[in-house]
């Protein structure tokens, strides 16, 4: 058992308790003045959490963890406070390293307090390099700077960290259904407690029905490695940029219960965060980049299960912070989070989009720009055809010529054929980039949409020869490109494509794509398919709610 979550003695506790709370107010007191520490620290700054205290002075910033028993932790005792310093350095060194310094002490001096002087330390804090606040994601958000450019970073800097992550949990009992379980149990009961109004009865069944539901998954995920050492705490208050790096910093180091846990539960976090703020069409493109980095589809049937455990994290965190203001009722920092929970749990709009087109057509960039505008996941041919295994080492070499016979590429629509059976089946829409140039492929897909009972469309798309050509050429220079497709390759699929039938006509919208690449942001391009969506009865999922405006490029 974690230290910090080991039963306190009852012997003398309440003493025990007024004594470190008059210690805990006067080295509070002290660390305000710029006199308590070792440089120039100007106008001390302080930020407090229902956990810690950060103390910004000068260039740097000084974490403290209050000594407190919150019933999910507790820090009363000074050497569990010590070790959530050292295990802060050691893991935020992970995501955040140029920002951790050290542990420092906080001596008696007196009848004052100070940082790193000599002496017997009374207590520790972790000594960090101070960051422009304004840099915050939250902060970035709020200002309309945050856009497609961080949500890139955020994606590829997961991707590696969850790819690198430790496999090796250290107890049987993390990362199981059991455990996942208690911990929605634990959050759901202490919001019963705490603001007894704030969940309704609809959310509580849902969350344990998931919950039975979903056993099966978390006992694979977790025999399979999926269950890893984490950051556990990724929401947009945790991460800031940094030049052109972000970096993601306070993560979970006082359980390791809490740390421990599937990488979808950890990316579920920054994507929940970004959709109770509105930005779907920012969440839909972490996750999707995301997803194409790591090839985790698996782990999407559980991810609405964690969206909605991580808002109602944030909700109760919102609720302890206000504690005694709001008579049983949620406070106004909770409601977001709360209101994204009910749309969580609502039925989803499920249809599949099949791209149609040579190489060169523009397809994985359209797609790309498409899925988080509404809702989608995509699923690219090229990247799915070079993939061993999810979170295995890329190889972006050309396949040999054997991987592109007839039968090889019908094995591989058959594949493709089989993840988006999974995904649609999870709930999800999704754009499958594909040529679709054999009508035998198209058809098989086709069947799928009308056996699951959703609409299906063919996103067609048109270029020039010209421009085909040219940007065929261009893609072949670029290192990394996953199309292993060349000019000659171009020609042949202009000489053996199937056209579309009647039938396929009547399902297919055409896409234009002799514009700028970055058209495709703008929801107006979509005008045709959104219209055609719309008259199949799709409502917009949570993941394409966003703001009026088109996301920053």
């Amino acid at each position: 058992m974690d230290s910090a979550l080991r039963p306190r003695s009852p012997l003398h506790a309440e003493y025990r308790a007024r004594a470190m709370r008059r210690g805990w107010r006067s080295m509070d007191a002290a660390l305000r003045r710029p006199c308590a520490y070792p440089h120039p620290a100007g106008r001390v700054a302080r930020i407090e959490t229902h956990i810690s205290v950060i103390y910004l002075a000068g260039r740097y910033a000084y974490k403290i963890i209050k000594p407190v028993d919150l019933g999910f932790a507790d820090f009363s005792a000074r050497e569990t406070r010590y070790r959530c310093c050292r295990e802060a350095l050691r893991l935020n060194r992970r995501l955040a390293g140029p920002l951790y310094l050290d542990v420092v002490s906080i001596v008696g001096v007196g009848p004052t307090f100070r940082i790193g002087s000599s002496g017997k330390p009374l207590d520790h804090a972790v000594k960090m390099i101070r960051f422009d606040e304004r840099n915050v994601f939250s902060a970035l958000l709020a200002h309309g700077a945050l856009g497609v450019t961080e949500m890139n970073v955020v994606a590829d800097r997961l991707a590696a960290f969850h790819r690198r992550a430790s496999q090796a949990v250290p107890k049987s009992g993390f990362g199981s259904s059991a455990r996942v379980g208690a911990q929605m149990e634990a959050i759901l009961e202490s919001l019963a407690r705490e603001a007894p109004l704030s969940v309704s009865r609809a959310v509580q069944d849902w969350c344990r029905t998931e919950t039975t539901r979903l056993a099966a998954h978390f006992v694979a995920r977790r025999a399979e490695g999926f269950v890893r050492a984490c950051h556990g705490d990724l929401h947009l208050d945790n991460m800031v940029r940094r030049g052109c790096d972000v970096l993601m910093f306070d993560c979970i180091e006082f359980s390791d219960a809490l740390r421990w846990i599937d990488v979808t539960s950890d990316l579920a976090f920054a994507l929940m965060d970004l959709l109770a703020r509105g930005r779907g069409d920012l969440a839909g493109r972490l996750l999707n980049r995301w997803l194409t980095l790591t090839g985790d589809f698996g782990g999407l049937r559980a991810l609405r299960f964690y969206v909605v455990y991580r808002a109602l994290v944030r909700a109760l965190v919102a609720v302890l912070k206000s504690r005694g203001s709001h008579a049983g009722n949620p406070p106004p920092d909770a409601t977001r989070y709360l209101r994204l929970v009910e749309r969580t749990i609502a039925p989803p709009s499920v249809f599949l989009l099949l791209c149609h087109g040579f190489s060169g057509s523009g397809k994985s960039v359209a797609s790309e720009a498409l899925a988080p505008q509404i809702g989608a996941i995509r699923v690219s041919s090229d990247i799915e055809r070079k993939r061993q295994k999810p979170f295995a080492t890329p190889d972006d070499r050309p396949l040999p010529l054997s991987a592109y016979t007839r039968d090889a590429i019908h094995a591989h629509y058959e594949r493709l054929l089989a993840l988006t059976d999974t995904l649609l089946e999870t709930g999800y829409p999704v754009i499958v980039d594909a040529g679709f140039l054999k009508h035998e492929h198209r058809t098989r897909f086709i069947e799928l949409g009308r056996t699951q009972a959703i609409p299906v469309f063919i996103l067609d798309f048109h270029a020039g020869a010209t421009r085909l050509a040219h940007r065929v050429r261009i893609r072949a220079t670029n290192p990394g490109e996953p199309s292993d497709a060349d000019e000659s390759v171009l020609k042949t699929q202009t000489l053996r494509a199937d056209p579309l039938t009647l039938d396929e006509s009547a399902m297919a919208i055409t896409v234009d794509t002799e514009v700028p690449l970055g058209s495709f942001e703008h929801p107006a391009f979509w005008h045709a398919l959104r219209k055609r969506l719309a008259a199949s009865g799709w409502i917009a999922p949570v993941y394409a709610m966003q703001q009026a405006k088109a996301p920053s490029p």
